[in-house]
């Protein structure tokens, strides 16, 4: 049994029952008592867990408000759904996978185990890209190398881009190469399916241009996969079903809402930060009339727009 299974299985029954007592440890795992107090010790001492022995109760508990692993075995039961969600969609479960699968479920505790394949995960977009992009992609990264690239945007249009290879970023189920691109001398966000052609320059180095930190603040910068330094705060307010389903739903980490009143009913008013207005237009436009755009002015027009675009185009097909 692996050292993490029997952490869990001790924190967990110090959470349930406010203690655990080593011989219950010992019979669980078939294991010494010597076994037993290393891996306590090793909680107080690498996990910092407040563990403590209890003479009176004659077992050991945390002697203040403690959480190691909230909701472990949730978690692992989810991460293992995902991981074998998207081997089976590309065909990879083979040994190898049901050994990495195996290798998760040994942090379950046993009684959940037979859970594992009661837990499903599927997503509607699986855009899995080209590995020998993706190849070129990592070496380049690790050899510290710049690439030249042919690509052709979201309109067609192609063009031919030296660029320093800087994160690939999985977002909603699409592949991404955030890159320094030397001819506007900025960083861009590229699609890894509408690379037509990419190769390494070697012997053309990269220079240290940003600290991981504030690649990962472009990166999270606002919502969506449109990033950059400059963010707008937008503000749109949800009504009827809507607002069901945005209250469970997290769009970005500086994300806010609330319920207000207007014209006596309750709506849901968010605001979070867009680095790409037409990005936060799309997802709204999902809703219909459920919801609406209140700030800025220019995101308020740029959806009425849209929406005057779509009438006329239902009106001409008539």
């Amino acid at each position: 049994m692996s050292q993490i299974e029997r952490i869990v299985f001790i924190n967990r029954t110090i959470e349930e029952d406010g203690g655990v007592r080593t011989a219950r440890i010992m019979s669980e795992f078939s294991l010494s008592r010597r076994q037993v107090l290393r891996d306590i010790d090793f909680m107080r001492d690498q996990l910092k867990a407040p563990i403590a022995y209890d003479p009176e109760k004659r077992w050991y508990g945390y002697t203040e408000s403690f959480t190691l692993f909230s909701n472990s075995n949730e978690r692992m039961l989810v991460l293992n759904a995902i991981f074998r969600s998207l081997a089976q969609s590309q065909g990879l479960m083979g040994t190898l996978t049901e050994m990495i699968s195996e290798g998760i479920d040994s942090g379950l505790e046993k009684s959940y185990r037979s859970l594992s394949d009661k837990i499903v995960f599927i997503t509607p977009v699986q855009d899995w890209p080209d590995y020998e992009v993706f190849n070129r992609i990592c070496a380049a990264m690790k050899s510290g190398e710049r690439m030249t690239m042919h690509y052709k945007n979201a309109a067609g249009q192609l063009s031919k881009r030296h660029i320093e290879p800087l994160r690939l970023i999985n977002y909603s189920g699409r592949w991404y190469l955030v890159s320094y691109d030397l001819q506007h001398k900025e960083l861009r966000t590229f699609h890894l399916s509408r690379i037509i052609e990419l190769a390494q320059i070697a012997g053309d180095r990269m220079k240290q241009r940003y600290s991981d930190a504030e690649l990962d603040a472009f990166i999270h910068s606002g919502y969506g996969i449109f990033m950059g330094k400059e963010v707008t705060y937008v503000t749109f307010r949800a009504y009827g079903w809507a607002i069901h389903t945005l209250a469970t739903q997290t769009w970005h980490a500086q994300q806010k809402q609330r319920i207000i009143k207007e014209a006596g009913e309750d709506v849901l008013e968010v605001t979070l930060p867009v680095a790409n207005l037409h990005e936060i237009l799309s997802a709204l436009l999902f809703f219909g009339a459920q919801a609406r755009p209140i700030d800025p002015p220019e995101f308020v027009a740029l959806y009425e727009q849209a929406v005057e675009a779509m009438h006329n185009r239902t009106k001409s097909s008539y």
